[in-house]
């Protein structure tokens, strides 16, 4: 039955490679959390392509919230996926409830998160995953070559080789995921093409930032860039900086965009040259620009333009013309009342 499943993926798959170059991404993010003495449990999920939201769920507004206006399913409505997220919903409270039984129904408030999703690589193979955590430690994972779940921790494997036992809700697991996560890639490509091909050349800009008496931190960011991959590298008198000394971020933006930092602390006040160099396939050139230390030591030792004397004689008088007006207008007040 797998190799059926296989079979009937294998076309679509391939035509998705050819049609869209480069790695895709397509999951789903749940979270259930639940108090055991209060009895309230609560159901959050999103679906996701190339980290762009799709659409979100939260079970007390039990409807699908879609996020991208292209979003829609050809043969589904918002009304179907919330019946299935529902569904979901009931199979992921029945999953934290066998994992409370297993452990004696510990008291407190309890999380359970799942990761459901593939991955479509440049190369045409094919990453899916499928995997729980429990209270922020892994809890199990599904193994596609035994078509089991196998038990992240110790304490789990009993628990595990019971969830085992259902081999009817295995093989339906393995088969859903097989037949139709690769699919909806290649469709969800096609429908947000005009977002997902599209091409935003990022604005680059070098900012410092002081660190204790001795020191700074060189920032280089990267705003409003997609697609998500981009080349930042600092250099340091033409030698690259170890990547092991830099702190890399990238953050996803409202508009669809990603923001990504390159930054490090430089202690020594040395007459280096540190250079940022970008690039973007949204981008013609890439950016290279220069930062030099002496530059930081002259901002700090630059004297003021303004003498102390002149400052405090300008405050002096501001005040004595604050007084005088004040002074004016209670004698004027006085003078009205007589």
């Amino acid at each position: 039955m797998t190799r059926c499943a296989l079979l009937q993926v294998l076309p679509l798959l391939l035509s998705a490679c050819f049609a869209f170059s480069g790695d895709h991404y397509h999951y789903f993010y749940t979270t259930l959390t639940f108090n055991s003495s209060l009895t309230l449990s609560s159901y959050y999920s999103t679906r996701t392509i190339d980290d762009i939201t799709l659409f979100r769920f939260d079970i007390h507004e039990r409807v699908v919230e879609r996020k991208v206006p292209w979003f829609k399913g050809a043969n589904r409505t918002l009304l179907s996926a919330s019946i299935n997220e529902a569904r979901f919903f009931r199979l992921m409270n029945f999953t934290l409830h066998s994992i409370m039984e297993f452990l004696s129904y510990p008291e407190g408030d309890h999380i359970l998160q799942n990761l459901d999703g593939c991955t479509l690589f440049d190369n045409g193979t094919v990453n899916i995953i499928k995997k729980y955590h429990f209270n922020g430690k892994p809890l199990m994972f599904f193994n596609w070559e035994t078509g089991k779940w196998m038990a992240e921790l110790p304490e789990y494997e009993d628990f595990v080789d019971d969830w085992n036992g259902n081999t009817t809700m295995s093989e339906q697991e393995m088969n859903i995921s097989l037949s139709e996560c690769i699919p909806h890639i290649r469709e969800l490509l096609q429908m947000g093409k005009c977002t997902l091909d599209r091409k935003e050349v990022p604005v680059v800009n070098m900012t410092q930032i002081p660190v204790g008496n001795a020191g700074f931190r060189l920032y280089c960011r990267a705003y409003g860039h997609y697609p998500k991959d981009i080349f930042i590298m600092w250099y340091k008198n033409g030698q690259q900086i170890s990547e092991k000394m830099m702190e890399k971020l990238t953050l996803p933006l409202p508009d669809l965009t990603y923001l990504t930092s390159l930054s490090f602390n430089v202690t020594s006040l040395a007459d280096d040259v540190y250079t940022c160099k970008v690039n973007h396939s949204s981008m013609l050139l890439n950016f290279t620009q220069d930062w030099r230390t002496r530059d930081f030591e002259n901002l700090n030792s630059a004297p003021s333009n303004v003498p102390i004397g002149a400052v405090i004689g300008i405050c002096l008088a501001i005040i004595l013309v604050i007084t005088v007006i004040a002074f004016g207008l209670v004698s004027f007040a006085k003078r009205r009342r007589q």
